[in-house]
């Protein structure tokens, strides 16, 4: 509670209502030896200060993963003022910087026992471009280029009106009588904020939904770092004493494989020390292991070509929402009549006691209440942190449902703004109704 009683001594610089128009902030400069205190178990506590207020906006998304891009590509297309805040220097969050290239599940089996593509909307757009570029390769769940895809993802947030922020981190938010007033960012040019009328979470680890004081699980699982090997093309069998290696899957670049590591099991993704040890420990394997590779008689002309910039972190913290989606649920073909997309398959599943593959197994809807917080009326969550139970991991947090749970939320932010009303109290019809004007699919 310490934060909040702080947070509601800080005063807005006024006159701020257009992005970028007060981004050169003065330093706090401490020069009372006593402001700054050290309490005896270690806390800091921090003066008051001013914090400039940067711009007022319909939608705030935070973070420009797969998530976030749809989010704000929607809202934005919608007539909302979107801003989307993105801590990198990229969008696509794992999908691009993490090097995770699948675009999972875009596939499942209908009622009628019949595999089919499930993944429609602002995801299907972004895969079709890829496509026609070449820059995806395979059908069902395509592998991408992560550097076209960077410049897609680029060009449609420009396209779409989107106000783009980079290089700045949530750091905390305001909540006043259960609304979001105004969130912070931390940046090159020092504390800033901005007031928005809907925020959208799309952090991955549930950054505020948290600093909201949302209820949440944090899931404790295995983490790891992608890397990119290079010349795979030129890799020689017929040379004496080959031997098979892991040199990884294929990717739209001939001479290029993307190598996925699986990484320490039951590893907690928010926090500092853990987060800084296998970043260290994975890059020096990575290399080394590389090494190994080049030391092989047929693959002396492998390299690394690079790892990625993110550490694979693949859940953290899930919201307690107003619905948790169930493994359940997305065995039965349950229907909900608040259903903001589906979707798809990629992996085997332990159901009912048996191994369902993924050819078999079949697509699911999800419910815009389980993107939904309890307590706070002007905030959604999306991506990877929405509301599910962990046995539904392995599908909720990849790539495509993403995109689904993004481009839902970021539709019903638009719809809630527009209406002036809060996020539990839109018109679902009118969400759906827009969802379908963008190309998503329902059912």
């Amino acid at each position: 509670m310490r934060r909040r009683k702080f947070i509601k001594n800080v005063l807005f610089t006024s006159g701020a209502g257009v992005l970028g128009s007060q981004l050169g902030c003065s330093p706090q400069i401490i020069q009372d030896e006593n402001a700054l205190q050290v309490e005896s178990t270690g806390i800091v506590s921090e003066p008051a200060r001013d914090i400039p207020v940067i711009a007022e906006t319909d939608v705030l998304v935070i973070g420009g993963g797969p998530a976030g891009i749809a989010a704000a590509v929607s809202a934005s297309r919608a007539g909302a003022s979107t801003i989307l805040v993105e801590r990198y220097n990229h969008l696509g969050g794992l999908w691009t910087g993490g090097l995770v290239l699948p675009l999972l599940s875009t596939h499942a089996v209908d009622q009628s026992r019949t595999r089919r593509k499930v993944i429609y909307g602002i995801g299907d757009e972004i895969a079709q471009r890829l496509k026609n570029m070449d820059m995806a390769i395979h059908e069902i769940n395509p592998i991408v280029d992560p550097e076209a895809a960077k410049y897609v993802l680029e060009v449609m947030i420009r396209d779409s009106g989107v106000d783009m922020l980079y290089h700045c981190w949530a750091s905390n938010v305001l909540v006043e009588n259960k609304k979001i007033k105004a969130v912070f960012l931390e940046s090159k040019s020092g504390r800033v904020a901005i007031l928005p009328k809907m925020v959208i979470d799309c952090t991955g680890d549930g950054d505020i939904l948290h600093l909201a004081g949302e209820n949440f699980t944090n899931l404790k699982y295995h983490i790891g770092l992608v890397h990119r090997l290079g010349n795979i093309d030129r890799v020689d069998e017929t040379k004496p004493g080959f031997e098979k290696r892991n040199i990884g899957e294929p990717t739209p670049i001939p001479s290029v494989n993307w190598v996925n590591m699986y990484g320490e099991e039951d590893q907690d993704g928010i926090d500092l020390r853990t987060l800084s040890r296998l970043q260290q420990k994975y890059r020096i394997d990575i290399w080394e292991r590389t090494e190994k590779i080049k030391s092989t008689p047929g693959y002396e002309q492998v390299y690394l070509l690079d790892t990625a910039s993110q550490l694979g972190v693949r859940a953290s913290r899930i919201l307690d929402g107003e619905y948790t989606l169930t493994l359940e649920d997305s065995m039965t073909y349950k229907k909900f009549e608040d259903c903001i997309g589906i979707s798809g398959a990629w992996t085997s599943m332990l159901y009912q006691g048996k191994k369902i593959p993924p050819e078999k197994r079949p697509l699911w809807q999800i419910p815009y209440r389980s993107l939904l917080p309890r307590k706070t009326d002007n905030l959604l969550v999306a991506g990877r942190c929405f509301s599910f139970e962990e046995k539904l991991v392995e599908d909720t947090r990849i790539i495509g449902t993403c995109l689904v749970t993004g481009h839902g939320a970021g539709a019903a932010a638009a719809v809630a703004a527009a209406s002036k009303t809060t996020a539990g109290n839109v018109d679902i019809n009118r969400v759906q109704a827009l969802l379908k004007k963008q190309k998503a699919w329902l059912g």
